[in-house]
This record gives structure tokens, sequence and C-alpha cells, in this order.
């Protein structure tokens, strides 16, 4: 199967949520307004000091002296002077989304939040029969069929070794923990896509090149991201944790960064992997 040509299309979902926080923040300054005082500020700069007047008409522009016991009274008009460009600003990209919004969609309507009407390249796929199809190779693939293709490499772990623990999930994946049996039973539960062990080429500052395993390679289907799940289950071991600071310092000098495309996991004897803690992660970074 061919690699997609392009992503998912987020746009209409992007501009709606934007046209949303758009309108709430104009309600509020147009709110705001009602309750500053009339007038607008001018600030003369003298001596290094800058001195406040308070003018009413434009013709007027020099205004009346503001004294500095009343450096409140210049705040709310400096306030109203900013809030009144805010407001043009906002209505103008209101109107700017508005119209963006009713040509990308059918008949020129204004979707809501909810509504499905929006003309994107992965429903004309989606719409055809089956066996349609079976004969048309989309130029953005399903979520099923980008999953297929992700999971579809080869690769080869971290061997497993006579002395080490071996713990196998319910899809057969042999794992080296039961935390790791948590975490991957989780991802599949979720139909999160993931790789076991695979292999991450990394830089050291010396220039070498060194091979990584990361517990988990986790793919959002949702928006195409990858990200490294690396699970630290024995951080009250002095030598474990320095070792674990130093692999995640590697990490983040080779561009590889928590929260970004990185999931870090750690526990201790006291402080266990919890299923709760796991769900919550999936949720956060890999289904949305």
């Amino acid at each position: 199967m061919p690699k997609e040509l392009l992503s998912p299309d987020f746009t209409v979902e992007y501009l709606q949520k934007r046209l949303v926080d758009l309108q709430e923040a104009l309600e509020k300054k147009r709110k705001g307004l009602k309750e500053l005082p009339e007038g607008h500020l001018r600030i003369a700069q003298t001596s290094n000091k800058p001195q406040y007047y308070h003018y009413i008409e434009p013709k007027d522009f020099k205004g009346v002296f503001i004294p500095r016991t009343n450096d409140e009274f210049a705040r709310k008009l400096a306030q109203k002077d900013y809030d009144l460009k805010v407001v043009k600003l906002l209505e103008n990209e209101i109107h700017a989304i508005t119209r963006c919004l009713r040509q990308l969609c059918r008949g020129g309507r204004l979707p809501t939040a909810n509504s499905s009407t929006a003309t994107k390249l992965g429903d004309l796929y989606a719409k055809m029969c089956p066996a349609r199809q079976r004969l048309v190779t989309p130029v953005t693939l399903t979520a099923e069929q980008y999953a297929k293709q992700w999971l579809s490499v080869t690769w080869q772990g971290r061997p497993f070794t006579p002395d080490t623990a071996i713990h196998t999930t319910a899809r057969g994946i042999q794992v080296r923990s039961k935390s790791e049996v948590l975490i991957a039973e989780s991802l599949t539960r979720h139909n999160i896509p993931f790789r076991y062990e695979y292999p991450l080429k990394l830089r050291r500052p010396s220039g070498d090149i060194v091979t990584f395993h990361p517990d988990f390679l986790c793919l959002n289907v949702i928006n195409r991201s990858e990200f490294y799940w690396e699970h630290f289950g024995r951080m009250d071991d002095s030598d474990y944790s320095n070792n674990a600071a130093g692999k995640l310092r590697l990490y983040t000098e080779n561009g590889i960064i928590a929260g970004r495309n990185l999931i870090i996991t750690m526990e201790t004897q006291n402080e266990p992997l919890t299923t709760r803690l796991v769900e919550k992660i999936i949720k956060e970074l890999l289904t949305n």
C-alpha cells in the first residue's frame, strides 16, 4: 500500500474552535468596555517621565492632565484604548474565518461545532461502496489503512537472555515486566498501534551513533504522530535511575522531548505504575 499523499485535514475543526474562542473573547471585551471610563489616554514623555492626559474629543487631543496620584484612572483609559483595537481585530478575524468556513462547507452554510457538512478529501473515499474502495488508492488513508501500513514494518528488538523475566500479553507479545504488560494491554484496549522495542539510533555528543530500544513506539492515528514511551520501573535503585537520567538527556539532545514525542512513566516499590495513570496518558496524547 503506498504512503498517503496528504495527512488528514483538520482545517474545519480548527477554524470552528478558533471561531468559538474568538467570539467568547469578543463578548468579554465588549462587556468590559462598558465598565471603562469615557475618553482616551494621551501620554507625553518629558524628562524620561511619562505624563498622562485625558481627552474625549479627537480635536481636543491635548486633554486634561492626570496627576500621578490618579494612575489607576490612566490605567483604565490605557486598557480601554487597547481593548478597542482588540475588538476591531477580533471582529476582522471572525469575519474572515466565517467567510472561509462558508467556502469550505457545502451550500455556503456555516457549520456548527458538531456538524459534519465539510467537504473533505477523506469523505470521497469513505462514501464509496466497499467494492469501489478496493479498486481505489485514496490520497488520504483511513485510520485503519494507515495503522496497517505503519505496523507492516519488521524489526529486531533486544534478545531475551536466559535470565530475563518474560511476560506475555493477551496478543502474545513478549515483554520484560508486568508494568509493560499493563501498558501494552492499555494500548491494545484503546486500539493504539505500537511497536515493542523498535530500534532507535541516537547520536552522542562525541558524534558516535548508539542504538537504543525504547519500550514502545506508539502511533496517534488521528494526527499521524509518533511517541516513544519509556517506562523506568526501578527508580529507587540509584544506578538504574542514573542510567535513566543519562538516557533521557541523550533523547533530549536528539530532539526526542517529553510531552512532544516522548512519554515517560516511572515507578518505585512504594509508587507502582497504575492503570489509571496509563489510561490518562493514552487519552491525552494518543487519542486526540
